[in-house]
């Protein structure tokens, strides 16, 4: 934009003239302001709308088309102390007689006191012989073998019994292991018990994860190994099943080495780009963090003096000594400490900032990531990890300052191991724990007596065996609660459930107590009239209240007149009387609206349709729910007899009486008009090029429109910004010509005055 020559020549403000042009001007932008913003609140009052008319469609309408929602029953029981009855429509009316014999357990084994105060307590501390003692846990179809190793502490024995299905606990304060099924029944019942691992068991299959690196694995992995192994306790040597253990053995150790390569490549390379990065991070965090602890003069901040001359005045002599700043004087402790601080806070930045560096390398550079693969493929020596710098060394490979503290160790490239080169290395592991025959030996007692358990077998009829100690005992204070299914007696007949709830056609019945011998609960079951009175009720509330937004939105008094107000406008103007010009036009904006109108009427007739059942025509009016004789109404509905309803209260209640002698004519009736307005709604809101599925207006139509207003405003925009400039320009070379027709005149007027 050029320099304005605002009148200096003519005299004339051109200021306010261009400003009194481009007002002209600038009313067709208004008005497209002014309709883009009617429009946006059209949107915002047709999703309101919509929602509400998707939820009556949803949650009511859909509903109530369907024949069951009318079939509510209700039981009533004698005793309800004793049983929860709940009845769906599927229930048989009529009367019921029920004796409770048990309600469902779960099965809990507590273990009694032993010797440890901890859940690292390793197991054969507790009892020496639990070692490479054999666990098999059963729980429904599940079984689940483990072996006490030499390391073993409670908690591992706790989270083995956990992986089997198991709920399980070592509580310190009490000293005692608590197990238990995850749910109640007989069917979750579960058995404990142990037996011996013979001396060659224990080596084949020490020697066979050694070499397959077993503790390095994921647990996807290990359950590879450990299903492959169980394979080879029966498969023999040389057999199809030996040659797929081996081959899946194969993969979990190939793909463990392969993971462990590459994790010490990458470590590898962050240390190398943490040694090679670490100066020049460490001279930015100088250069931060300095201002905090000295001047531009190097000089100690003032506020720091004082404080650290104020530390050390207070330290006692052994408090110096400690430290080493015994022979200081004040200032040269002040001194001594504002360095040491400000270099451990460099130092701490320093390191945040290259580890952040190099772990964003790490993750998204490529050059980074092909590097991590050289180095992986072709691996490193020690000697090359230990050339690395100093600090690197120390933050990704131990601690200490000595390197020889350091752990290292040489990477072994991918490229010198194969699939073939480890199932020839481990062929002769895996054949020799395929080949072991005495695998295990029966015990004369549980070897889970030691931490004060005892062996549980349970049999498909839940009856239970317990073997204990030796000698048969059992543990001090051992409990043992067995697993049980509820029992009840439903007129006569045996139902029974694992859980404490019994489902029998169509009840539901929740049991809390027990009955006495000879004293049943008697309950009744019957369809429950108040249950679908309300339902129908709180339908024609939910209904009234939207036909009643929707006539009060079509019958809107009108906005002629009004427009959204501009910036200028609003600043004459005080919120409230905003607020009143706004919501004047805001309540108006569905006035008239023809896919409103449409909407509401199809709605309407739907439902003053008539339903032929039996032989005889209904509608809704057949069971005294009917629209008011005052029109202005818009078709609201009265059902007659209802309480809330002061006008029609006093009127016979026809849908009651209908409900309790002819329920089957209700239910036709009502669910084929519910029907028909649920077909009527869905296609009112179906999908089309101008509105979106499940939308009762035109969404897709006005969010085009809103973008052509925006698209035409911008226009409109550039438009007049050209047309200002254009003004400006003419009255420039207005004002220029008239400058230098004043020059022409005053050159004259000075040859005529000589």
């Amino acid at each position: 934009m050029g320099i304005r020559m605002s009148g200096l020549s003519s005299g004339l403000d051109t200021e306010a003239i261009v400003g009194a042009l481009m007002s002209a001007q600038s009313l067709k932008k208004t008005k497209l302001i002014q309709a883009k913003t009617k429009l946006e609140w059209t949107q915002t009052k047709w999703k309101d709308l919509n929602t509400k008319l998707y939820k009556l469609y949803s949650e009511q309408v859909s509903k109530l088309r369907l024949q069951t929602s009318y079939m509510t029953k209700k039981a009533t029981a004698s005793d309800e102390t004793k049983a929860k009855i709940t009845a769906s429509a599927k229930a048989v009316n009529g009367s019921y007689t029920m004796e409770i014999n048990n309600i469902a357990t779960a099965q809990y084994l507590t273990g009694s006191k032993i010797n440890a105060d901890k859940g690292t307590t390793k197991m054969v501390d507790l009892d020496s012989a639990l070692l490479n003692k054999e666990v098999e846990v059963k729980v429904g179809d599940k079984t689940t073998k483990f072996t006490v190793t030499e390391d073993m502490t409670i908690d591992d024995f706790t989270s083995e019994l956990k992986n089997a299905g198991l709920n399980a606990n070592f509580d310190a304060a009490q000293k005692r292991l608590f197990i238990s099924s995850k749910d109640s029944g007989l069917a979750n019942a579960f058995s404990i018990t142990t037996s011996g691992v013979s001396n060659t068991e224990v080596t084949a299959r020490k020697n066979l994860r050694d070499a397959v690196d077993y503790d390095s694995m994921t647990a996807e992995n290990k359950k590879i190994v450990d299903d492959a192994m169980k394979k080879l306790e029966t498969s023999g040597v040389d057999t199809t099943e030996y040659q797929e253990a081996l081959d899946a053995i194969t993969g979990a150790a190939l793909s463990t080495r392969t993971a462990k390569t590459e994790a010490a490549a990458s470590t590898y390379v962050k240390a190398k780009l943490y040694g090679e990065n670490y100066a020049a991070y460490e001279e930015k965090a100088k250069k931060s963090l300095k201002s905090n602890y000295f001047t531009e003069d190097g000089e100690v901040k003032d506020e720091l003096k004082t404080k650290y001359a104020e530390e050390f005045n207070i330290y006692t002599q052994e408090e110096k000594e400690k430290l080493g700043v015994e022979n200081m004087t004040g200032e040269e402790y002040v001194n001594w400490r504002a360095n040491q601080l400000y270099d451990q806070e460099v130092a701490k930045q320093a390191d945040t900032d290259t580890t952040s560096f190099v772990n964003k390398q790490i993750s998204s550079d490529e050059e980074t990531k092909l590097a991590v693969k050289e180095a992986a493929y072709a691996g490193k020596t020690e000697d090359e990890i230990r050339a690395l710098d100093s600090r690197a060394l120390t933050k990704y490979y131990g601690s200490g300052n000595d390197a020889d503290q350091l752990n290292i160790s040489a990477i072994e490239g991918t490229s010198t191991f194969s699939s073939d080169s480890i199932k020839n290395d481990i062929s002769g592991v895996v054949s020799d724990y395929a080949s072991v025959t005495d695998r295990t030996y029966a015990l004369s007692g549980s070897a889970l007596a030691g931490i004060g358990l005892a062996d549980i077998k349970v049999d498909d009829d839940g009856n239970v065996t317990v073997n204990g100690n030796a000698d048969g005992s059992l543990p001090q204070d051992m409990g043992l609660v067995k697993a049980s299914d509820s029992e009840i007696l439903l007129n006569g007949a045996k139902m029974t459930s694992s859980s404490s709830t019994v489902s029998v056609n169509g009840l539901s019945i929740e049991l809390t107590g027990f009955t006495k011998a000879g004293e049943p609960i008697t309950f009744s079951v019957a369809s429950d009239t108040d249950a679908v009175y309300n339902t129908i009720k709180n339908f024609f509330t939910e209904y009234n209240s939207l036909m009643k937004e929707m006539n009060e939105l079509y019958n809107a008094d009108s906005a002629k007149g009004y427009e959204p107000l501009t910036s200028e406008q609003k600043k004459d103007m005080s919120d409230d009387d905003i607020k009143l010009w706004e919501d004047k036009i805001k309540a108006s904006l569905l006035r008239s609206d023809t896919t409103l109108g449409s909407v509401r009427s199809a709605m309407r007739n739907v439902m003053m349709s008539q339903v032929t059942y039996d032989g005889k025509t209904y509608s809704l009016a057949s069971f005294g729910i009917s629209t008011s004789s005052d029109y202005t109404e818009g078709g609201l509905y009265h059902i007659y007899g209802d309480t809330d309803d002061a006008v029609y209260a006093d009127k016979d209640d026809k849908l009651r009486k209908a409900l309790e002698e002819d329920p089957d004519a209700v239910v036709n009736v009502l669910s084929d008009i519910f029907g028909k307005l649920r077909n009527t709604m869905s296609d009112k809101m179906a999908g089309s090029k101008v509105s979106s599925a499940l939308t009762f207006y035109s969404d897709i139509k006005m969010k085009d429109d809103l973008k052509d207003y925006e698209k035409q405003i911008k226009e409109w925009e550039t438009k007049l910004a050209n047309m200002e400039e254009a003004y400006y320009s003419k009255f420039t070379k207005m004002e220029t010509a008239l400058a230098k027709l004043q020059s022409q005149s005053n050159s004259l007027s000075g040859l005529f005055g000589n």
